[in-house]
């Protein structure tokens, strides 16, 4: 640790635990209390002192013991201002703030704030603590002859606080490192964050991120890497990753197929995670489709070598109609997630708990979602020539009509020469429909067929009436696919492989 002296501060807390926030209140008081009455103590003592020596006590040149409250009060709430530890009742010691509003302004005791409240400043409470009490030594050992302001002079300290992000609302966290970093610029202190917080993880600048990483067989090894080496290669991760929070949990990180944040369809991550627990232990980063995973699989190995943070880089990719798979890439063993949950002792559980009773078996059942599949048949043979073809993304610009027309030709004139000759063209109709009428002579079709489109045409005639969502169907339905097993006896092979190569 850099520029730490021989005179560490030493902080002592009780841990934070969901078991003990409520106590925060109380031990806020207690602390206070004790440095309330050290402060009268002190002061008692300073009079009695200066009496004695006729001399006045002049109250101006005496620290402000409770600035670094104060000033805890004002970086991360400031809607409330730090006002007097109130010794009156001393069966009712108050540690009061003040709030202002536009009509009033009212005195809060430490038990009247809320919980989060608390918690931000139980969180720094060893610090403030420890600050205070060095005031409190200075105020004591101050001489007659001090004619001046007294400075505080703190010791180099080192604060280190496990999951600042503990009954913080995301606003408070993201607060935090604004208030920490205009600490250590003021005084001797280095603050070291243990955190899994998205919120606080993506504020954090290049010199400030940290990935502990698994030890090595080399001892003397740093197990502390840092993420990035400068501002330009975080904000690149960032933008490969999505978020930072996912490139420093430590795990494995799998690029999986699928988008980011949507709230109208099941994500394939969450499918997975039902389907499929022992996928918990990666981490999983949505990355659109097949092309981009294997993009980005090369790029976090680019960017996280191996070597230095021990993560291991992988994509995941439905089937999609092809065996392809590139260095660190794995195929789904299925077109895509939703086929997995084409289950039929699954569905007709899920139908009967729903006291659906058109299909009164699971033979019915199983012919009807044969049914659905066997109507694709001429998308899934126009889908796989699709992507058989060659794809140019057109873009038109231009100032005037010519100039978009002229534009507009040499679209044309490039997209023509993407069109397979008419051999070809024969070619690939030819072999999508061999492909198709494979799987369906296999009996693979609810395999091999989009899971996602035939799930959604039994969803639309059964399941929809019911009132249930297109995601609360998948979800529930994922929940009891996975304990029959089966996704796991079709999985185990392809994580067996993922593993072996960590």
């Amino acid at each position: 640790m850099d520029n730490v002296s021989k005179k560490m501060g030493t902080f002592h807390s009780p841990a934070r635990t969901p078991d003990n926030v409520d106590e925060a209140g109380s031990t806020i008081k207690h602390t206070l209390g004790k440095v309330e009455n050290k402060r009268q103590t002190i002061l008692a003592g300073l009079v009695d002192k200066n009496k004695k020596n006729h001399q006045p006590v002049n109250t101006d040149l005496l620290p402000d013991i409770y600035l670094p409250i104060k000033e805890l009060t004002k970086y991360l709430l400031p809607h409330l201002v730090f006002d007097r530890v109130d010794f009156r009742n001393e069966d009712d010691i108050k540690c009061i703030w003040k709030r202002k509003d536009k009509q009033s302004e009212n005195d809060l005791d430490i038990d009247d704030l809320s919980s989060g409240e608390k918690s931000i400043i139980i969180l720094f409470l060893p610090l403030l603590e420890n600050d205070i009490n060095r005031s409190l030594d200075v105020i004591e050992n101050l001489g007659e002859e001090a004619a001046e302001p007294v400075e505080v002079v703190l010791s180099d300290r080192v604060f280190i606080v496990d999951e600042p992000e503990l009954h913080l609302h995301p606003d408070l966290q993201a607060k935090i490192l604004t208030y920490v970093r205009g600490l250590s610029s003021k005084s001797n202190i280095q603050f070291i964050l243990a955190t899994h917080s998205p919120t606080i993880l993506d504020q954090a600048m290049d010199d400030e991120l940290f990935l502990f990483s698994p030890r090595s067989d080399d001892t003397n090894e740093n197990q502390l890497k840092k993420v990035a080496s400068n501002i330009e290669r975080l904000e690149a991760l960032k933008q490969l990753a999505g978020d930072t929070y996912l490139i420093t949990t430590g795990r494995s990180i799998i690029c999986i197929e699928g988008e980011k944040n949507i709230t109208t369809e099941p994500t394939d991550i969450r499918l997975l995670e039902i389907l499929y627990p022992r996928s918990t232990a990666f981490t999983f980063v949505p990355t659109g489709g097949k092309g981009n995973v294997i993009k980005l699989v090369q790029q976090l190995k680019e960017h996280l070598p191996e070597e230095s943070f021990k993560i291991k880089i992988h994509g995941l990719v439905d089937k999609d109609q092809s065996d392809d798979s590139s260095n660190g890439i794995f195929l789904l063993p299925v077109c895509m997630i939703e086929n997995l949950l084409l289950n039929i002792d699954a569905i007709f559980e899920y139908f009967q708990s729903l006291s659906i009773t058109a299909l009164s078996s699971a033979t019915l059942l199983d012919e009807k979602l044969t049914t659905i599949a066997s109507g694709l048949k001429d998308e899934e043979i126009s889908f796989r020539i699709m992507r058989k073809l060659k794809s140019h993304t057109t873009r038109i610009s231009g100032t005037t009509k010519e100039e978009l027309k002229s534009r507009l030709e040499l679209e044309i004139t490039e997209v023509k020469k993407l069109l397979p000759t008419d051999e070809q063209i024969e070619a690939l109709i030819s072999e999508a429909n061999n492909e198709v009428e494979k799987i369906i002579s296999d009996g693979n079709i609810l395999k091999y067929f989009r899971g996602k489109i035939i799930l959604k045409k039994l969803y639309g005639e059964f399941i929809q009436p019911k009132n249930i969502s297109y995601p609360r169907f998948c979800y529930e339905l994922a929940e009891i696919v996975a304990k029959k097993k089966t996704v796991s006896e079709l999985l185990n092979p392809i994580f067996d492989q993922i593993e072996e190569k960590h």
